[in-house]
């Protein structure tokens, strides 16, 4: 490929693109100028913060203190560049190779392209100058063998963003297979909560809590001198052990080989450099192998295996043919069609992890054994929390509820069923699911807390509450800002500056919109605080009346919500069934 057809390919790029922000609007035009100029300040910002960080703190700081400031800088850039490799895991080049293959061209720059266009991220963009800003810093503050940190940097980012464009290709392929693709994003979801949970059940579990017991009784036991020798060895020992480990693992190669250049050894640092940049290039060569094979087909060879059917067995009645006694069969057909779709839904099993963090979480706070039981007239805010979590859990995939039917929306638009009954017939779909992650939390706060079972049949009435409350929220949010979501993720397929704005304003609201079920156990505490009637259960018959109140609230709306649908429907169709370019 020559230079004249690459510039003819990244102007087609450029014109599909100025194309998607035309068709947008004007406001999501203002707002992706916004979005970027405020990304571009804190660019700026934290390339300045680096600079006179290393100048004026980390150039006259120890060794060990340079080498932990450089250790928070890579942990801070992995630990954002992992929270978005997640929602990154689907494919999604900015010049699609496909088109391109029946074309007289090579395929190289266009791959490099699309590896260097893929990392123009908010973790890149803000941690690479503040990087640079601090080498500049400590080139200034402490001599000119720093200026070997810039190589060994810039090879450090090269390194994680080729392994992990590797990465993103090795599972683009494995996700061919739709059910498999379902299975691995769940897991790798669960997987890395259960991995970012893990050193908290570790640090709180009773061993660490025994040998942080057994030390004061040592200390007394032993004279004050000899006290602070043993420690002041262990730190020592300790702190060694941490350099070492430096050598061994890459994320360390950097404060390590800053840590020499300040002691005038420049082999380590030359060493760290040129093995990043030979692991990044294996890792980019590797990905420009599974790049092709993707593309070509490769590895859908001897998928499709003969298939031995057996004989036809008779079934019974399915989940979609059955009927739901008190609603319309229209009503009731779509509400059992969307939760068997839900049912299978991978966006559903991912916005289940957030109750399985805070199930983990509640665990590992039993197991401090810190502090006493939690006293009664508190107990009721534990059951209206796990109340509004459930809900709080499903709340970025309820209110894009007609983004999850993408090409489905049109049956939606042809059916001859009311609007608000389409809205009743969603939230129905959703109630058991939150249903069922709020029984678990209520059941893991009785045991651990030791909730009486009059809190514990409140928490059950304040569920349904809860769940209305938020249904409102929710219909609103799928009616007034719809997106396409893309495949098998909670990730908006490229989604407009607008879009973002709502979610943020959606998720800053909701504990405005679930004020009203603390009402109940803010009585059973002014009760509690006067004294007044002890033997009444004050917060169960408020959670009554406020179960009645929110059930007449959500009645009433309903209908006018309804016909927002109707008027915005055609401008819900096309958000969530166009394909963007």
């Amino acid at each position: 490929m020559n230079w004249a057809q690459l510039q003819a390919i990244l102007w087609l790029r450029w014109r599909l693109t100025r194309n998607q922000f035309v068709r947008a609007g004007s406001l999501n035009v203002v707002l992706s100028i916004v979005l970027l100029s405020l990304l571009l300040l804190g660019a700026a910002a934290f390339g300045l913060g680096g600079f006179f960080l290393g100048a004026f703190a980390a150039a006259k700081a120890p060794l060990r203190v340079l080498l932990y400031i450089w250790d928070g800088a890579v942990f801070g850039f992995l630990l954002f560049w992992l929270s978005g490799l997640m929602v990154e895991l689907q494919r999604s080049e900015s010049i699609d190779l496909t088109k391109l293959l029946h074309l007289p061209v090579t395929l190289n720059q266009v791959f490099v392209f699309n590896y260097a266009a893929s990392h123009f991220t908010p973790s890149i963009v803000l941690f690479l100058p503040a990087m640079l800003g601090l080498c500049a810093g400590l080139l200034l503050g402490s001599g000119p063998e720093m200026a070997l940190l810039v190589p060994l940097v810039l090879g450090f980012i090269f390194m994680v963003t080729a392994w992990t464009y590797c990465l993103r290709g090795w599972l683009s392929a494995l996700m061919v297979n739709k059910r498999r693709r379902r299975a691995i994003l769940v897991w790798i979801t669960i997987a890395l909560v259960l991995m970012g949970q893990l050193p908290n059940l570790v640090f709180n579990s009773s061993y660490f809590h025994r040998h942080r017991r057994s030390n004061p009784q040592e200390n007394q036991k032993s004279p004050n001198a000899s006290a602070q020798e043993a420690n002041k060895r262990d730190g020592l020992r300790l702190a060694e052990f941490v350099v070492q480990a430096h050598l061994v693992l890459p994320p360390g190669w950097v404060g390590y080989g800053a840590m020499r250049l300040k002691e005038h050894n420049l082999l380590p640092a030359l060493y760290a450099a040129a093995a990043a940049w030979v692991l990044g290039a294996l890792g980019l060569l590797r990905a420009y192998r599974l790049t092709l094979r993707f593309y070509l087909g490769a590895e859908q060879r001897g998928e499709l295996r003969p298939i031995l059917r057996s004989s036809p067995q008779p079934r019974g009645k399915l989940l979609v043919e059955r009927h739901l006694r008190w609603l319309p069969d229209d009503t009731a057909a779509l509400a059992l069609a969307t939760f068997r779709g839900l049912l299978r839904s991978p966006e559903l099993k991912m916005a289940a992890v957030l109750p399985l963090v805070i199930g983990v979480m509640m665990l590992s706070a039993n197991l401090t054994h810190l502090k006493g039981p939690v006293p009664r007239p508190w107990m009721a805010l534990a059951a209206t929390a796990a109340a509004a979590l459930a809900s709080f859990a499903f709340s970025q995939t309820m209110s894009n509820a007609f983004g999850l039917d993408r090409n489905g929306f049109r049956a939606l638009v042809l059916l001859p069923t009311r609007r608000y009954h389409i809205l009743l017939a969603k939230n129905l779909a959703f109630f058991p699911f939150v249903a069922a992650i709020a029984a678990v939390l209520l059941i893991l706060a009785k045991w651990l807390l030791g909730m009486s079972w009059a809190v514990f049949l409140t928490g059950v009435v304040q569920v349904p509450t809860a769940f209305l409350l938020f249904s409102l929220m929710a219909n609103l949010a799928s009616i007034l800002v719809p997106y396409r979501l893309a495949q098998g993720t909670l990730k908006a397929r490229k989604p407009k500056p607008v879009v973002v704005v709502a979610l943020l304003l959606s998720f800053f609201l909701t504990p405005v919109i679930m004020t009203p079920i603390l009402i109940p156990p803010a009585c059973q505490l002014l009760f509690s605080a006067l004294a007044w009637a002890p033997w009444l259960p004050v917060n169960f018959l408020a959670a009554l009346v406020m179960l009645a109140a929110v059930s007449w609230l959500y009645r009433s709306l309903l209908p006018l919500q309804g016909s927002l649908l109707q008027r915005r429907e055609q401008t819900i169709l096309r958000e969530v069934t166009e394909e963007v370019d």
